[in-house]
Protein backbone atom coordinates (compact mmCIF):
# COMPACT_ATOMS: atom_id res chain seq x y z
CA UNK A 1 0.00 0.00 0.00
CA UNK A 2 2.71 2.53 0.59
CA UNK A 3 4.60 1.70 -2.37
CA UNK A 4 1.52 2.48 -4.55
CA UNK A 5 0.64 5.91 -2.39
CA UNK A 6 3.85 6.73 -3.20
CA UNK A 7 3.43 5.98 -7.42
CA UNK A 8 0.19 8.43 -6.68
CA UNK A 9 2.14 10.86 -5.24
CA UNK A 10 4.59 10.75 -7.98
CA UNK A 11 1.95 11.03 -10.64
CA UNK A 12 0.27 14.42 -8.82
CA UNK A 13 3.49 15.76 -8.66
CA UNK A 14 4.16 15.16 -12.45
CA UNK A 15 0.76 16.38 -13.46
CA UNK A 16 1.30 19.76 -11.47
CA UNK A 17 4.60 20.10 -12.84
CA UNK A 18 3.15 19.89 -16.08
CA UNK A 19 0.90 22.63 -14.84
CA UNK A 20 2.94 25.01 -14.28
CA UNK A 21 5.49 24.79 -16.83
CA UNK A 22 2.43 24.70 -19.37
CA UNK A 23 2.88 21.49 -21.12
CA UNK A 24 0.18 18.87 -21.75
CA UNK A 25 -0.87 16.98 -18.94
CA UNK A 26 -1.94 14.70 -20.79
CA UNK A 27 1.63 13.69 -21.99
CA UNK A 28 2.84 14.44 -18.28
CA UNK A 29 -0.41 11.75 -17.16
CA UNK A 30 1.02 9.23 -19.23
CA UNK A 31 5.04 10.15 -18.57
CA UNK A 32 4.00 9.04 -14.97
CA UNK A 33 2.13 5.88 -15.56
CA UNK A 34 4.99 4.65 -17.35
CA UNK A 35 6.96 5.11 -14.60
CA UNK A 36 4.74 3.22 -12.32
CA UNK A 37 4.63 0.32 -14.79
CA UNK A 38 8.81 0.39 -15.06
CA UNK A 39 8.58 0.63 -10.89
CA UNK A 40 5.89 -2.73 -10.84
CA UNK A 41 7.27 -4.73 -13.45
CA UNK A 42 11.00 -3.98 -11.93
CA UNK A 43 9.75 -5.01 -8.15
CA UNK A 44 7.68 -8.27 -9.34
CA UNK A 45 8.42 -11.91 -9.21
CA UNK A 46 8.82 -12.88 -12.61
CA UNK A 47 7.08 -16.30 -13.79
CA UNK A 48 8.71 -19.65 -15.72
CA UNK A 49 10.00 -19.09 -18.73
CA UNK A 50 10.33 -15.32 -18.65
CA UNK A 51 12.93 -12.90 -21.22
CA UNK A 52 13.46 -10.46 -18.29
CA UNK A 53 14.08 -7.76 -20.57
CA UNK A 54 15.58 -5.90 -18.27
CA UNK A 55 18.62 -7.31 -18.42
CA UNK A 56 19.21 -6.96 -22.21
CA UNK A 57 21.83 -4.68 -23.27
CA UNK A 58 22.08 -3.05 -26.82
CA UNK A 59 25.01 -4.59 -28.59
CA UNK A 60 24.60 -2.83 -32.27
CA UNK A 61 23.54 0.48 -31.42
CA UNK A 62 21.38 2.34 -34.57
CA UNK A 63 23.29 0.80 -37.45
CA UNK A 64 22.17 2.84 -40.44
CA UNK A 65 21.81 1.01 -43.64
CA UNK A 66 23.08 3.04 -46.37
CA UNK A 67 21.51 0.68 -48.84
CA UNK A 68 17.83 1.76 -47.57
CA UNK A 69 17.56 5.43 -47.36
CA UNK A 70 14.03 5.77 -45.84
CA UNK A 71 10.74 3.76 -44.16
CA UNK A 72 12.47 0.68 -43.08
CA UNK A 73 9.61 -0.98 -41.25
CA UNK A 74 8.32 -4.25 -39.69
CA UNK A 75 11.05 -7.27 -38.97
CA UNK A 76 10.44 -10.76 -38.57
CA UNK A 77 13.20 -13.66 -38.36
CA UNK A 78 13.29 -16.93 -40.57
CA UNK A 79 14.73 -19.49 -38.19
CA UNK A 80 15.09 -21.72 -41.19
CA UNK A 81 17.77 -18.82 -42.97
CA UNK A 82 18.58 -17.60 -39.79
CA UNK A 83 18.19 -14.47 -41.49
CA UNK A 84 15.56 -10.98 -40.48
CA UNK A 85 13.42 -9.66 -43.15
CA UNK A 86 12.09 -5.96 -43.04
CA UNK A 87 9.69 -4.08 -45.41
CA UNK A 88 9.71 -0.44 -47.04
CA UNK A 89 6.43 1.07 -46.24
CA UNK A 90 6.73 3.61 -49.26
CA UNK A 91 8.32 1.59 -51.99
CA UNK A 92 6.57 -2.08 -51.58
CA UNK A 93 9.68 -3.91 -51.58
CA UNK A 94 10.71 -6.73 -48.94
CA UNK A 95 14.16 -6.83 -47.43
CA UNK A 96 16.62 -9.89 -46.55
CA UNK A 97 18.71 -8.85 -43.92
CA UNK A 98 21.61 -10.73 -41.64
CA UNK A 99 22.40 -10.74 -37.68
CA UNK A 100 24.71 -7.89 -38.20
CA UNK A 101 22.28 -5.74 -40.29
CA UNK A 102 23.72 -5.79 -43.52
CA UNK A 103 21.34 -6.15 -46.49
CA UNK A 104 21.45 -9.25 -48.57
CA UNK A 105 18.55 -9.19 -50.77
CA UNK A 106 15.55 -6.95 -52.13
CA UNK A 107 12.20 -8.53 -53.49
CA UNK A 108 9.38 -5.69 -55.15
CA UNK A 109 5.81 -7.38 -54.29
CA UNK A 110 3.78 -6.10 -56.74
CA UNK A 111 -0.08 -5.55 -56.16
CA UNK A 112 0.12 -3.78 -52.90
CA UNK A 113 -0.03 -0.64 -51.09
CA UNK A 114 0.94 0.83 -47.46
CA UNK A 115 2.86 -2.34 -46.10
CA UNK A 116 3.41 -2.09 -42.75
CA UNK A 117 3.28 -5.82 -41.24
CA UNK A 118 5.57 -8.57 -42.43
CA UNK A 119 6.04 -11.82 -40.37
CA UNK A 120 7.68 -14.75 -41.53
CA UNK A 121 5.34 -18.45 -40.72
CA UNK A 122 7.40 -21.13 -42.74
CA UNK A 123 9.65 -22.14 -45.85
CA UNK A 124 9.28 -19.82 -48.04
CA UNK A 125 5.50 -18.14 -46.55
CA UNK A 126 4.87 -15.02 -45.62
CA UNK A 127 1.74 -12.97 -44.44
CA UNK A 128 1.73 -9.05 -45.29
CA UNK A 129 -0.60 -6.31 -43.63
CA UNK A 130 -1.25 -3.10 -45.25
CA UNK A 131 -2.38 -0.63 -42.71
CA UNK A 132 -5.71 1.37 -44.24
CA UNK A 133 -7.33 -1.69 -45.80
CA UNK A 134 -7.03 -4.29 -43.39
CA UNK A 135 -6.15 -6.41 -45.82
CA UNK A 136 -3.64 -9.52 -44.84
CA UNK A 137 -2.10 -11.17 -47.31
CA UNK A 138 -0.19 -14.80 -47.61
CA UNK A 139 3.06 -15.34 -50.14
CA UNK A 140 5.71 -16.94 -50.92
CA UNK A 141 8.71 -15.47 -51.70
CA UNK A 142 10.97 -18.35 -52.77
CA UNK A 143 14.88 -18.18 -53.27
CA UNK A 144 16.50 -16.14 -56.50
CA UNK A 145 13.69 -13.99 -57.42
CA UNK A 146 13.32 -9.97 -57.82
CA UNK A 147 10.02 -9.44 -57.27
CA UNK A 148 6.45 -11.26 -56.53
CA UNK A 149 3.08 -10.70 -57.82
CA UNK A 150 0.26 -11.21 -54.94
CA UNK A 151 -2.42 -11.33 -57.58
CA UNK A 152 -4.85 -15.06 -56.61
CA UNK A 153 -2.56 -14.85 -53.25
CA UNK A 154 -5.18 -16.05 -50.44
CA UNK A 155 -6.23 -12.42 -49.08
CA UNK A 156 -8.40 -11.90 -46.07
CA UNK A 157 -10.29 -8.32 -44.74
CA UNK A 158 -10.44 -8.05 -40.98
CA UNK A 159 -12.95 -5.25 -40.77
CA UNK A 160 -12.59 -4.31 -37.06
CA UNK A 161 -11.44 -1.07 -36.66
CA UNK A 162 -11.51 -0.24 -39.90
CA UNK A 163 -13.43 3.03 -39.83
CA UNK A 164 -10.51 4.57 -38.42
CA UNK A 165 -7.51 5.39 -40.32
CA UNK A 166 -4.82 4.32 -37.87
CA UNK A 167 -5.12 1.13 -38.96
CA UNK A 168 -2.33 -2.34 -38.64
CA UNK A 169 0.33 -1.80 -37.51
CA UNK A 170 2.15 -5.12 -36.56
CA UNK A 171 2.31 -8.98 -37.47
CA UNK A 172 3.62 -12.52 -35.84
CA UNK A 173 2.92 -15.78 -36.69
CA UNK A 174 2.44 -18.06 -33.24
CA UNK A 175 3.74 -21.22 -34.34
CA UNK A 176 3.35 -22.74 -30.99
CA UNK A 177 -0.94 -21.84 -31.37
CA UNK A 178 -1.17 -21.96 -35.13
CA UNK A 179 -2.34 -18.09 -35.10
CA UNK A 180 -1.50 -14.68 -37.05
CA UNK A 181 -1.56 -12.10 -34.46
CA UNK A 182 -2.00 -8.81 -35.30
CA UNK A 183 -1.48 -5.42 -33.72
CA UNK A 184 -3.59 -1.88 -34.83
CA UNK A 185 -1.77 1.16 -33.75
CA UNK A 186 -4.25 3.18 -31.96
CA UNK A 187 -7.37 4.94 -32.12
CA UNK A 188 -7.86 3.02 -30.40
CA UNK A 189 -5.01 0.32 -29.88
CA UNK A 190 -6.26 -3.48 -30.25
CA UNK A 191 -4.81 -6.97 -30.69
CA UNK A 192 -6.29 -9.54 -32.89
CA UNK A 193 -6.29 -13.21 -33.10
CA UNK A 194 -6.61 -14.68 -36.48
CA UNK A 195 -6.70 -18.41 -37.19
CA UNK A 196 -7.32 -20.85 -40.19
CA UNK A 197 -6.36 -18.16 -42.55
CA UNK A 198 -2.69 -19.04 -42.88
CA UNK A 199 -2.71 -22.37 -42.27
CA UNK A 200 -5.93 -23.74 -44.63
CA UNK A 201 -5.46 -26.81 -47.10
CA UNK A 202 -6.02 -26.15 -50.48
CA UNK A 203 -9.11 -28.05 -51.32
CA UNK A 204 -10.37 -28.50 -47.48
CA UNK A 205 -13.10 -26.23 -46.00
CA UNK A 206 -11.69 -22.89 -44.84
CA UNK A 207 -12.83 -21.72 -40.97
CA UNK A 208 -11.26 -18.21 -40.34
CA UNK A 209 -11.61 -17.30 -36.60
CA UNK A 210 -11.23 -14.06 -35.92
CA UNK A 211 -11.24 -12.17 -31.83
CA UNK A 212 -9.80 -9.80 -30.10
CA UNK A 213 -7.45 -10.17 -27.28
CA UNK A 214 -6.50 -7.13 -26.11
CA UNK A 215 -9.02 -4.64 -26.07
CA UNK A 216 -9.01 -1.09 -25.85
CA UNK A 217 -10.04 -0.89 -22.74
CA UNK A 218 -7.34 -3.16 -21.01
CA UNK A 219 -5.66 -1.45 -18.26
CA UNK A 220 -2.56 -3.58 -19.96
CA UNK A 221 -2.10 -1.76 -22.78
CA UNK A 222 -0.34 0.98 -20.71
CA UNK A 223 1.73 1.79 -23.77
CA UNK A 224 0.75 5.21 -26.05
CA UNK A 225 0.78 3.38 -29.31
CA UNK A 226 1.58 -0.27 -30.69
CA UNK A 227 3.98 -0.84 -33.42
CA UNK A 228 4.63 -4.36 -33.53
CA UNK A 229 4.39 -7.54 -31.88
CA UNK A 230 6.25 -10.59 -32.08
CA UNK A 231 6.22 -14.16 -30.59
CA UNK A 232 8.91 -15.63 -28.39
CA UNK A 233 8.80 -19.37 -29.38
CA UNK A 234 8.17 -22.19 -26.92
CA UNK A 235 7.35 -20.18 -23.96
CA UNK A 236 4.16 -18.20 -25.41
CA UNK A 237 5.43 -15.23 -24.08
CA UNK A 238 4.72 -11.63 -26.82
CA UNK A 239 6.95 -9.07 -27.10
CA UNK A 240 4.55 -5.68 -27.84
CA UNK A 241 6.72 -2.66 -29.36
CA UNK A 242 5.41 1.32 -28.83
CA UNK A 243 7.12 3.86 -30.81
CA UNK A 244 5.62 6.51 -28.96
CA UNK A 245 6.49 5.36 -25.43
CA UNK A 246 10.20 4.03 -25.82
CA UNK A 247 9.44 0.79 -24.93
CA UNK A 248 9.53 -3.27 -25.56
CA UNK A 249 7.06 -4.92 -22.82
CA UNK A 250 6.81 -8.55 -22.21
CA UNK A 251 3.74 -10.43 -22.03
CA UNK A 252 2.86 -13.92 -20.59
CA UNK A 253 0.56 -16.53 -21.89
CA UNK A 254 -1.76 -15.29 -19.24
CA UNK A 255 -1.81 -11.74 -21.36
CA UNK A 256 -0.18 -10.09 -18.21
CA UNK A 257 2.45 -7.36 -18.51
CA UNK A 258 6.14 -9.07 -16.96
CA UNK A 259 8.93 -6.88 -18.53
CA UNK A 260 10.15 -4.27 -19.61
CA UNK A 261 12.94 -2.90 -21.83
CA UNK A 262 13.09 1.16 -21.94
CA UNK A 263 14.75 2.43 -25.28
CA UNK A 264 15.32 5.73 -24.65
CA UNK A 265 19.01 7.60 -24.45
CA UNK A 266 20.93 6.39 -20.95
CA UNK A 267 18.97 3.07 -20.87
CA UNK A 268 19.53 -0.04 -22.12
CA UNK A 269 23.15 1.01 -22.92
CA UNK A 270 21.60 3.19 -25.68
CA UNK A 271 23.43 6.31 -26.44
CA UNK A 272 20.52 7.88 -27.95
CA UNK A 273 16.49 7.29 -27.71
CA UNK A 274 15.60 5.16 -30.45
CA UNK A 275 13.65 7.31 -32.70
CA UNK A 276 10.95 5.62 -34.43
CA UNK A 277 10.98 2.28 -33.84
CA UNK A 278 8.60 0.33 -36.25
CA UNK A 279 10.07 -3.84 -36.02
CA UNK A 280 11.25 -6.11 -33.47
CA UNK A 281 11.98 -9.74 -33.90
CA UNK A 282 14.10 -12.33 -31.90
CA UNK A 283 16.03 -15.18 -33.11
CA UNK A 284 16.91 -18.59 -32.05
CA UNK A 285 19.55 -17.14 -29.27
CA UNK A 286 16.85 -15.22 -27.94
CA UNK A 287 18.87 -11.93 -28.84
CA UNK A 288 16.21 -9.20 -29.73
CA UNK A 289 16.09 -6.86 -33.04
CA UNK A 290 14.34 -3.72 -33.80
CA UNK A 291 14.42 -1.52 -37.07
CA UNK A 292 13.65 2.29 -37.06
CA UNK A 293 12.98 4.88 -39.22
CA UNK A 294 14.58 6.32 -41.65
CA UNK A 295 16.98 3.33 -41.70
CA UNK A 296 18.76 2.36 -38.63
CA UNK A 297 18.94 -0.82 -36.99
CA UNK A 298 19.48 -2.48 -33.10
CA UNK A 299 20.19 -5.67 -31.40
CA UNK A 300 19.74 -6.30 -27.89
CA UNK A 301 21.36 -9.50 -25.91
CA UNK A 302 21.14 -10.97 -22.40
CA UNK A 303 23.46 -9.77 -19.76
Amino acid sequence: MKRFLMACLGLFIVATLSFYLHKPVLNAWHAGVLSWHTFRLSNTALPDGARDLSRYRVTIDGKPIPALEDDLSALTYNLEKNTLWALLNSDPVVVELSLEGELLRSIRIEGVRDMEGLTHVSGDRYVIAEERTHRLLVVDIPDGVDSVHTEGVPTLVVGIGSETNKGFEGLSWDDDGQRLLVVKERNPMRVIEVTGFVSFVVGEPIKVGIREIKSPDSPELFMRDLSSITHVRGVGHKLFLSDESHILVEYNAARQSISLLDLRAGRSGLESTIPQAEGVAVDSELNIYIVSEPNLFYRFSPE
